[in-house]
């Protein structure tokens, strides 16, 4: 059987061929573009046709399989509950942006499994991060409920903030917590997408926000991950037009522009 990690099937490439198509949201800044990647080295790199291959290709199979209507899906080769793991076990996650559910979460999953494959060739473990998608391999779970702040990563709009920097921030941190505060209502209810967006006027300027958690995190898990990224790190992005905030369960972003789908 070849490897779906190893080699991009037909239908992957079909789809990543897709993404190279004109689009009417292109306009809105909306895009898929590439932003980060994490290789584990710690969890080994696998053979061509070992038993961890073929199990990779199974969670992948299955993962490729699901509507994504609800833009998240968490895999193995071996059924629920995930106890006893035995060695060679793969795991796939794929957490698609709020606004990127359904075909197009298809086929950011496959530019991302892509992307993954060329960065982290034969790594047993590994995240990569898109505009629209987070996609993460590794041989255990994370479980329902721990935060994996794992590869934590900042990037900054290149572009200087101009004007009342000091009024900027303190609106931006006011905008901050009213987000927060949303995710923490969604994680507290346990139900549907731990994914909230709004925007605001800083002056005569709108900042446009977005904050998002992968589905395991209920609870408080997902205030907690996103509070940990943002505040832990209060110079990223400090004086900037933008920044983006990212590890392996949660994410966060802030712009000058709307970057998401209405």
């Amino acid at each position: 059987m070849p490897s779906i990690f190893g080699s991009v099937p037909i239908l992957a490439v079909v789809a990543i061929q897709l993404l190279l198509i004109p689009s009417v949201v292109s306009s809105l800044n909306i895009t898929n573009e590439y932003i980060h990647h994490a290789c584990n080295n710690t969890q080994g790199k696998y053979k061509p046709g070992s038993v961890f291959e073929k199990n990779l290709n199974i969670a992948l199979k299955n993962i490729s399989a699901f509507n994504l209507h609800k833009g998240f899906a968490l895999d193995s080769n071996m059924n629920r509950p995930y106890k006893n793991i035995p060695p060679d076990t793969a795991f796939v996650m794929l957490q698609c942006r709020g606004d990127s559910y359904g075909s197009k979460c298809h086929s950011c999953l496959a530019t991302a499994l892509s992307g993954l494959r060329k960065k982290c060739p034969r790594n047993k473990a590994g995240t990569i991060w898109y505009d629209q998608c987070t996609l993460d391999i590794s041989t255990y779970s994370a479980g329902d409920t721990r935060i994996l702040y794992d590869n934590y990563f900042c990037k900054e709009n290149p572009k200087d903030l101009s004007g009342d920097t000091n009024m900027f921030i303190k609106k931006k941190n006011d905008f901050t917590e009213k987000l927060l505060s949303e995710v923490k209502k969604l994680g507290k209810n346990g139900k549907g997408p731990l994914y909230a967006t709004g925007e605001t006027m800083i002056g005569t300027k709108k900042l446009y926000g977005m904050m998002q958690c992968t589905d395991e995190l209920y609870e408080n898990g997902c205030y907690v991950c996103l509070d940990w990224i943002i505040y832990e790190h209060p110079l990223c992005g400090r004086e900037k037009q933008g920044v983006r905030y990212l590890c392996r369960s949660c994410n966060a972003r802030f712009e000058l522009y709307p970057f998401l789908r209405t």
